[in-house]
């Protein structure tokens, strides 16, 4: 074994090497060091490792301030004492020397056995106060977690008596620290709890050896309902049994609040109307309800590891899923059509991150709605709004129908008359060409002569003019019915499914041509239009919107009244922007006031008198400006006017909510 010795005496002196020699004797593993100075050994000694410290007698006062800076834990000294008797061992000891060895003939001999034994019984010591002090910690610790512990601790006797309890006991059943102590089981312990039987048989199957069977016992308490963990196990062949109740009331009362809530919200999802898909960051569904089945056409239970990529495809997938499931964003409101079938159905999206507790992305949770009813419920809706635009227009249109058709009736009236005397001209024609192949030059000449006389008593070069005339007038007002009734079947002609190209010049100014049938009495309008790109969209949709803009604004200039004695005005103007174009349509009515312009989209929110407007038509028109990805703002002041800015894209993405 490894031996570490400190010597304090003269390095290189006759006792240092004559003790240094001694103790190699102990074996191979002795390792000596010599030291001069008492502080240097005594800071080896601090540092630990070192098994004996042998000092020279001989130095006197040094030997003497070592043996009393040590402390009682180091390692013990032996002193070599040249001649020494037992009055001068006796002084060394009183000093704290453990052992004193004379420097005799048989000092070689001598000093290997009381090294070996002080530092067998300094090692023996040692590892007798490292047991006792684990054995303390220990002990500590063991009542630091019984005293700690949120369960009650209880150490019964065969008798029933309790011979150990921690504070939590006492705690539990309102009594003071330390009491139960010496009590019966039965005395401490609600009667109640006895009652319910759980704990009596738990401690008596511990007693008798049998294995720990925890059980609940569940009693009415004086402050209410208490529930308790039940454990009991046998301790020793004394019979002596530790009795462990833990209060699982609150858990038991959470343990309920989380199944109703899992309950309930299963219900809300297996019965919500939209459909519910919870896929990996691989797009592979992990849940799905029966409205998602529904939807998209797949038999019950068969879309659990199934791809989301086999109807989400495109702009959904890409555009929506994806960049949730990559970047975190959150949508809503997406729209587009998957397969389902030999049908595509059209369907709204919206889709946010699934984070676990830590707030990492574990996949995503994609919520979506068949719109196949809802389209046609839109597609319904705008078509009536159209007609019942068409029927504010009616009085205005039938105006603008009526006079054209008067002087059509008028001209052709007079174009009746007109034919009457041509026929009396075509007549006497005829007698001429009779009298002519007869061929009598009397007849021939009265003939000719009853000619003449009818064409100037008709006045046939006026008449034949006049009729000329008449016919133009008739031409132009049939093209301009034509036109009109061309304008109105357009704008009432509903929009298919998918977008189309279109002119938004041309969509403002053929709507702008029908309203103004019912407003150029009272309006003037300026039209500034910009040369813009084609946009993707529903072509009659937009017709919507400028019909309501310019209804607005008409019935706007008529609520300001003709007081300022002028007609008002209408300005439409469009200009080409980045990625889409920018429409504007103003006027200088009423204005509106402050206080509603934040309403003015809200669906059913109006400011005119009952019977004059729905309160559908702005919400409508913001709806279909926000299908097309664009924006729908307004600007107003009250007696100047209202402008209403337009901004459609191009081309249309979903919206996005933000990023989580």
């Amino acid at each position: 074994m490894a031996i570490r010795i400190a010597l304090l005496a003269e390095a290189g002196g006759a006792l240092a090497a004559r003790t240094t020699r001694a103790l190699a004797r102990l074996g191979p593993g002795v390792q000596v060091d010599v030291e001069r100075d008492p502080a240097a050994l005594l800071g080896r000694l601090r540092g630990g490792g070192v098994d004996l410290v042998v000092l020279d007698g001989a130095s006197g006062e040094a030997a003497q301030r070592l043996l009393a800076a040590r402390r009682p834990d180091d390692a013990p000294a032996l002193v070599v004492a040249p001649g020494a008797d037992e009055e001068t061992a006796l002084g060394w000891f009183r000093r704290g020397a453990a052992d004193c060895v004379a420097l005799s003939e048989d000092y070689d001999e001598l000093l290997p056995m009381a090294a070996l034994e002080q530092i067998q019984r300094h090692r023996v010591a040692a590892e007798r106060g490292a047991a006792e002090r684990r054995i303390r910690w220990l002990e500590r610790m063991h009542e630091a977690v019984v005293d700690a512990l949120p369960a009650g601790l209880a150490v019964v006797d065969p008798r029933g008596r309790i011979v150990a309890a921690n504070p939590e006991l006492a705690r539990l059943f309102g009594m003071a620290p330390r009491i139960a102590v010496g009590r019966r089981l039965e005395d401490v312990l609600p009667a109640a709890l006895l009652a319910e039987g759980a704990v009596p048989a738990a401690v008596a199957r511990a007693s008798r050896g049998g294995a720990p069977a925890p059980r609940v016992a569940r009693f009415e308490g004086e402050g209410g309902p208490r529930a308790f963990d039940v454990r009991a196990t046998r301790l020793d062949e004394e019979g002596h049994v530790l009795l462990l109740l833990s209060e699982v009331t609150r858990a038991e009362a959470l343990s309920r609040q989380v199944d109703d809530l899992r309950r309930y919200t299963e219900n809300i999802i297996q019965n919500m109307n939209s459909a519910l898909a919870v896929v990996d960051g691989e797009g592979l569904v992990s849940f799905a309800n029966p409205a998602a089945e529904k939807v998209l056409g797949a038999a019950p239970g068969s879309l659990v590891g199934a791809s989301l990529w086999q109807w989400f495809e495109g702009p959904l997938r890409h555009g929506l899923v994806e960049r949730t499931l990559r970047e975190g964003l959150r949508f809503r409101g997406a729209e587009g059509t998957i397969p389902r079938g030999r049908e595509r159905v059209p369907i709204g999206t919206s889709c946010a991150p699934l984070v676990d507790g830590d707030g990492v992305r574990r996949g995503a949770i994609v919520i979506f709605q068949d719109l196949t009813e809802i389209k046609q419920l839109q597609r319904q809706l705008l078509q009536s709004e159209k007609m019942a635009s068409i029927g504010q227009l009616a009085a205005g249109v039938a105006h603008e129908i009526n006079n054209p058709m008067g002087f059509i009736h008028a001209n052709l009236f007079q174009l009746g008359e007109y034919v009457q005397d041509l026929g009396r001209v075509m007549d006497a024609v005829q007698e001429l060409v009779a009298a002519c192949t007869a061929g009598s030059p009397e007849a021939q000449r009265a003939a000719a002569e009853r000619v003449e006389g009818v064409a100037r008593e008709v006045d046939a070069p006026y008449l034949l003019e006049d009729c000329a005339k008449a016919v133009r007038e008739s031409l132009e007002g049939s093209e301009r019915i034509r036109h009109i009734v061309q304008d109105l079947r357009a704008f009432s002609h509903p929009d298919g499914a998918a977008r189309s190209l279109a002119d938004v010049n041309e969509c403002l100014d053929s709507t702008a041509n029908i309203v103004w049938t019912m407003m150029k009495h009272a309006v003037v309008l300026r039209r500034e239009y910009g040369d813009v790109p084609r946009i993707r969209c529903w072509p009659m949709q937009l017709k919507q919107v400028f019909m309501n803009l310019l209804v607005n604004a008409y019935q706007a200039i008529q609520e300001a009244g003709g007081a300022r004695g002028r007609p008002g005005e209408i300005r439409l103007s469009t200009r080409a922007v980045d990625g889409g174009v920018a429409i504007e349509i103003a006027d200088d009515g009423v204005g509106i006031s402050p206080e509603h312009l934040d309403r003015v989209f809200d669906p059913f929110f109006t400011t005119k008198e009952v019977g004059v407007g729905t309160g559908l038509g702005l919400s409508i028109a913001y709806n279909i400006v926000k299908r097309h990805g664009g924006t729908l703002r307004v600007e107003s002041e009250p007696g100047r006017g209202t402008t209403f800015h337009i901004h459609l894209p191009q081309g249309a993405e979903a919206p996005v909510e933000g990023a989580a």
